[in-house]
């Protein structure tokens, strides 16, 4: 019957009918998908939320932990008396504001300088010693879990009554007596304030009604808007007083480090809500974020009430305005569709058809006209972004091949000698990178260097390059290993704004007799391969990483070889490996890998069989560092 009728008419009464039943379907389905749709955004945001809570916790932990190791690395170095370990816990207060004080607890008990700051908030720092009666630091877990534990802890948080005065955690690092390695001479503590990170959680914005909270590794709440739950329950303890089973199943997830998005009942107001936690893992601590479920269904039902209440009010417009828009739609868009052909051929300059008034129709025309320059001008751009593109690739080739001319590439480098054989590769994550190697001879001494600079990419390949030249230099004038590395460590870390570092082993060989001097630098201890089978690491030497603190000192070692024995230098790109389940490599799995190298291979055979090994373990997983091997074989005296 419609086929007696214009199309006006049929068009204005299908569109209603269409209209009608489309509005009904979409208001139901608006509300069941804008609910789940709220429901994940926000378990993305409260999870991105907790995890970055808890990065901004851990980066001020992180910066604790790496000013206390290094001092403990200091102090393990000679004896300090008590004013100058006064001086050096002053200057570590002063310069981080992180840290609240620090002290160093002698074992056996004695005197215990202790630096921090005024509890008042004066900024003044005031000096304390914890050996006194009334404070006996060795029954305190900062000093017995490092002693008992040989290794660095942080603590539960505690008032430090006759300490510092304040609720806080402690960072401790067990020290070893200088010349005596093995033996407990006390612990290094820098003592972090709670007051700080309570604010900080407390001003987190979670919703209108919503909140963050803090809890320990044992599960003790730190921070939490219940003031009376603060150090005083655990959330195991909660879960027992309000009967919440499933507290209780939360609390062993965020304390076993776990991150997750759950159901949750308000531990403030017993509201339905969903709780967000990530771990703080140097601690052991979670961050959690509760959300109230009603805020979400609000914007839900507030949402679906402005749907049905535009889609009313469009019905009711589109009765009055259907036909005349039929009338009008049909030749305009004749129009449309013979410019859009053209267009379609790419032919981009032809102009559109210029469309009277300001409907929906004339705005489809100008969108169209600004399609047709919008994709001119894309195609230009594209032409002047691909340019740039390859230019820039060009340019990043060149600094690769400049940073690849810096290291030795032909081998074997002394073909006239037949008392040593030497082979080595360089394989940069990025087009450049920071890893390098280098060796050369001066009269019977072949010395040797393998390196990796902290960072990748351009900053660190122009601080390799800054290293080589540097190393060469020194190494021509000093000859020794250790004092070649204490003045480089001095010329890197001087003005050294960017606090770029980098991790050596220095070697040197007297080829006639096979002796070897040695001095590293923060690096990877490397691996002796003996004729008859053995792999041994080669003995550790006291020396902390290059270019982060002046006047540092590197010890020397030495050992001898027997002809055919290889010395395999290597980075952390080999050990850090990762296969694509993110399982690393290892030492376990390169000594083992060494170990089964065939004893008769040149040293080109055992670089190249280990790299194909390592290619084997990653299977295709995206190399993330650096690679550096080099391979050292010593043949006899004689040249």
């Amino acid at each position: 019957m419609f086929r007696n009728v214009s199309i006006a008419v049929r068009m204005t009464v299908l569109i209603l009918a269409g209209a009608g039943c489309i509005l009904g379907a979409l208001i139901g389905y608006s509300y069941v998908s804008a609910r789940r749709l709220l429901e994940e955004e926000l378990r993305e945001k409260a999870q991105y939320l907790a995890d970055a809570t808890a990065c901004r916790i851990e980066v001020v932990e992180r910066a604790v932990e790496k000013v206390v190791q290094s001092g403990a690395f200091m102090l393990e170095d000679r004896e300090w008396d008590l004013e100058e370990r006064y001086r050096i816990l002053t200057g570590v207060v002063e310069r981080n504001p992180e840290i609240f004080g620090a002290a160093i607890a002698p074992s056996p008990h004695g005197p215990a300088p202790y630096v921090c700051r005024a509890p008042d908030r004066s900024g003044e720092v005031v000096r304390r010693d914890l050996s006194a009666e009334e404070y006996n630091y060795e029954i305190w877990d900062w000093f017995t879990l490092p002693r008992d534990l040989g290794r660095a802890v942080w603590t539960e948080p505690y008032f430090d009554e006759g300490g510092g005065e304040v609720l806080m955690v402690t960072y401790s690092v067990p020290l070893r007596r200088p010349g005596y390695p093995g033996e407990f001479a006390g612990v290094l503590t820098s003592d972090v304030a709670l007051e700080w990170l309570r604010e900080m959680i407390a001003s987190l914005t979670v919703g209108e009604a919503g909140y963050a909270f803090l809890i320990s590794a044992n599960g003790t709440f730190v921070s939490h808007p219940v003031a009376e739950m603060i150090m005083s329950e655990t959330v195991f303890s909660a879960a027992e007083d309000r009967e919440y089973p499933l507290l209780r199943e939360i609390g062993r997830s965020m304390t076993r480090g776990e991150t997750g998005f759950v159901p949750f009942n308000s531990l403030a107001n017993g509201k339905e809500s969903w709780l967000a936690y990530a771990p703080v893992r140097s601690t052991g601590w979670s961050v959690g974020l509760v959300f109230p479920r009603e805020e979400i269904l609000a914007v839900v039902l507030r949402l679906s009430r402005e749907v049905f209440g535009l889609g009313a009010i469009g019905f009711a417009l589109l009765l009055g305005v259907a036909l005349g828009i039929a009338r009008s739609i049909t030749r305009p868009l004749r129009e449309l569709e013979a410019a859009t052909r053209t267009l379609s051929k790419g032919q981009l300059d032809v102009p559109l058809p210029a469309i009277q008034g300001d409907d929906e129709v004339a705005h489809l025309a100008t969108s169209f006209d600004t399609m047709r320059r919008d994709l001119k001008r894309y195609v230009e751009d594209l032409r002047s972004t691909t340019a740039a593109k390859e230019r820039i690739e060009s340019e990043v080739h060149i600094a690769h091949s400049i940073q690849m001319s810096l290291v030795p590439r032909t081998f074997p480098p002394f073909p006239e000698r037949h008392d040593v054989e030497i082979f080595a590769i360089l394989e940069p994550a990025r087009e450049i990178g920071g890893d390098f190697y280098d060796f050369f001879l001066d009269d019977d001494w072949l010395y040797m260097v393998a390196g990796d600079v902290s960072g990748k990419g351009i900053p660190a390949a122009l601080f390799m390059a800054v290293t080589r030249t540097f190393l060469r230099s020194i190494w021509h004038e000093l000859k020794e290993p250790g004092p070649t590395l204490a003045r480089l460590n001095n010329e890197l870390a001087r003005d050294n704004d960017s606090s770029m570092f980098v991790t050596l082993f220095c070697a040197r060989v007297h080829l006639p007799t096979g002796r070897c001097d040695y001095a590293n630098g923060g690096h990877n201890p490397p691996y002796r391969l003996r004729p008859g089978g053995e792999v041994e690491e080669v003995p550790r030497v006291k020396g902390a990483v290059v270019g982060g603190l002046e006047d540092l000192r590197f010890e020397e070692g030495s050992l001898t070889f027997e002809p055919g024995e290889v010395l395999y230098l290597y980075t952390d790109g080999v050990t850090d490996a990762m296969d694509p389940e993110d399982r690393l490599s290892g030492d376990t799995w390169l000594k083992t890998q060494l170990g089964g190298l065939d004893r008769q291979a040149d040293c080109t055979k055992i670089v190249r069989e280990m790299r194909e090994r390592l290619r084997v373990f990653t299977r295709g997983a995206e190399q993330s560092d650096d690679i550096t091997m080099l391979a050292f074989r010593y043949l006899g005296g004689g040249s």
